[in-house]
């Protein structure tokens, strides 16, 4: 039995599997889930259908699935019904609608193109968990083009407390209107008990099309977007739960999964502080076996990095 197993077959963990939910699905199994996931209760919300045929392999890899094809927004309307304005390219679909003369400016505003609004359910994330007998989340991941943040801040405090990981893909430039943006994110989260474990910037030209088709022709409008020198429009950001901060929302379950989210997205240093406080806190054995797995990873992962280091020197990089 590898340590994953050990730590997943506790009572705290059998009687309540990690949740992970990805709001805006599409593209399949986040990857970082792979290694827990026959663990988990996983759930997925997208409702663009034409992004929901990889969510399929999903049904397979987690203990649990649970697909909810609707809109999950940070408060329903009157109805019950929300817009959604279907995009070009379905990973821009959003509810919000996008700013076409502010994207215009970039190479692939085109993206953004409004084919089709349909009027969908909707339901509050939370009500949609509710619904499927869920009253926590372990893993929030948000790819919702703008809402990131009001979905998080929807879900009630006593949730937000106990939740162990958190990401969000906001924008750094004007895609869409009322958006929440980077700057928004890491005001809000800091005032969570959060800490920024990793931020990722997504790049692409800024350049108008028209004027591209004009001077390189037509065809080369897709080059351009992925050839040529990038500019930064959006990010992806992860916070991992600061186990210093209000400790008392963390139970014995939180510190083992705290430990397993930190282990499988590389942050090894941060895994072995949650172990040792785990073992202060509980003190027994398989934090003990927990931390010393933490100090070989890290040891590891510093071995691993000697040959960028030396790059670095060198001038290779």
């Amino acid at each position: 039995m590898n340590l994953l197993d050990r730590i997943f077959a506790e009572p705290e963990l059998r009687a309540a599997p990690p949740v992970l939910v990805d709001v805006g699905a599409a593209g399949g199994v986040h990857p970082a889930w792979r290694r827990i996931a026959r663990y988990a209760i996983g759930v997925g919300f997208e409702p663009d259908v034409r992004e929901a045929a990889p969510l399929g392999a999903a049904q397979r890899m987690f203990a649990r699935w649970i697909f909810c094809p609707g809109l999950a927004v940070p408060a329903t309307t009157a109805n019950g019904r929300q817009v959604l304005h279907l995009t070009r390219s379905p990973q821009c679909s959003s509810t919000l609608r996008p700013r076409a003369a502010a994207l215009g400016e970039w190479a692939f505003a085109e993206f953004f193109d409004v084919t089709e609004t349909q009027a969908l359910p909707a339901t509050a994330l939370a009500a949609a968990l509710a619904a499927q007998q869920l009253e926590r989340v372990d893993w929030l991941k948000c790819d919702t083009q703008g809402l990131d943040l009001k979905l998080y801040l929807s879900l009630p405090e006593a949730w937000r407390a106990r939740m162990l990981a958190v990401e969000f893909e906001p924008g750094l430039i004007d895609a869409y209107e009322g958006e929440d943006k980077l700057a928004d994110v890491l005001a809000a989260m800091s005032r969570e008990p959060f800490w920024l474990a990793q931020l990722a910037v997504g790049r692409t030209p800024r350049a108008r099309p028209a004027l591209l088709a004009e001077r390189l022709g037509v065809g080369t409008v897709r080059w351009v977007r992925r050839l040529g020198p990038g500019a930064p429009a959006w990010a992806n950001a992860r916070f991992l739960r600061d186990v210093a901060a209000r400790p008392e929302a963390l139970d014995r379950r939180a510190h083992l999964l705290g430990w397993v989210f930190a282990t499988i997205t590389g942050q090894h240093g941060y895994a072995l502080t949650v172990a040792a406080v785990g073992g202060q806190r509980f003190g027994d054995e398989l934090f003990a076996a927990m931390s010393a797995a933490s100090t070989r990873s890290l040891r590891w992962a510093m071995v691993r990095g000697v040959p960028a280091m030396i790059g670095r020197r060198l001038g290779w990089a």
